[in-house]
């Protein structure tokens, strides 16, 4: 039987992440966030890579208040996720700094509705036909660039800084990579039209496994995480009028997902814990999916 106590199971004291989406949405310490369970884990280093457009000044102090106490600390890093030379500059800044990285948080990813709204459960054929042929091409190529593509060049960027962290660890939880779907990618079961949102997250959940297999002989893990309804910049859950509003009632867990949910998730697959979990995706969606699929 491991001697193992639970505060050591879960521990990423220490160790050194890389976190994408760091200043909006599920990456925000403000939110349900990889970056404020990590902190509050003790975190070593956390850096945000976020666009540049982003306010990386005030969430980096807003982290390094939160991990003071931890003797964490956290450091932005400008990067479009979007452009594959951009990744490669942040990837060269961290190398200039660290010599191994325990966790790539691949968060970053956005949601182009079509311009013209309609309710897809409801519309008749010809409103149906109008809001879908309304999506512009442009936000079907944005949105894979971000949500699928991004993830791939990133995880590629920083193999051999995670491949060092998973020899250093013995191959026991360090090297890690987590990326953020969505739990869209396994149904389209909502009131709009998520066609590119939910197409894009599906090639996220197979990139999950490719990747898994292709690091697989230096062990650097490679799992995903899909969050179902929770509070961001992209989802105001909670706000009067939100679109999912009604559909609420239809989750078993009867609320939207909160910060332990997302925190715990990664935690778990950031650390000894999960060290045996690789190439899989966790749904975290307090069983929405079971009735999004007719699975009553």
């Amino acid at each position: 039987m491991s001697s193992l106590r639970i505060e050591q199971l879960f521990s990423v004291k220490g160790h050194v992440a890389a976190v994408t989406g760091g200043c909006s949405g599920l990456g925000c310490a403000r939110t349900p966030s990889p970056l404020a369970a990590l902190t509050d884990a003790r975190v070593f280093m956390v850096y945000g890579l976020s666009l540049p457009t982003d306010p990386i000044e005030e969430t980096v102090a807003k982290l390094n208040a939160i991990g003071q106490p931890y003797s964490g600390s956290a450091i932005g890093i400008p990067c479009d996720v979007s452009d594959k030379d951009s990744i490669a500059q942040a990837a060269t800044q961290i190398s200039s700094r660290e010599t191994q990285l325990d966790l790539l948080c691949s968060n970053a990813g956005i949601r182009r509705d079509p311009p013209v709204a309609c309710d897809v459960l409801k519309a008749p054929l010809a409103e149906l036909q109008a809001s879908l042929w309304s999506a512009r091409p442009g936000d079907w190529a944005d949105t894979f660039a971000v949500n699928s593509t991004a993830h791939y060049f990133l995880s590629v960027a920083l193999l051999p800084l995670l491949a060092a962290a998973a020899e250093m660890g013995q191959h026991e939880g360090r090297g890690a990579v987590v990326v953020t779907s969505s739990c869209a990618s396994m149904h389209n079961a909502t009131n709009i039209d998520l066609t590119s949102h939910a197409a894009s997250k599906a090639a996220t959940d197979h990139l999950v496994r490719l990747l898994a297999a292709k690091f697989s002989r230096f062990y650097v893990r490679v799992a995903g995480i899909n969050p179902g309804f929770v509070p961001s910049s992209m989802n105001p859950v909670g706000e009067e009028g939100n679109i999912f509003s009604a559909l609420f009632d239809k989750v078993p867990a009867k609320r939207p997902g909160n910060e332990a949910d997302i925190a715990g998730a990664v935690l778990y697959l950031a650390s000894r814990a999960g060290s045996y979990v690789n190439g899989v995706s966790l749904c975290i969606d307090g069983g929405r999916v079971l009735l999004a699929n007719g699975q009553e």
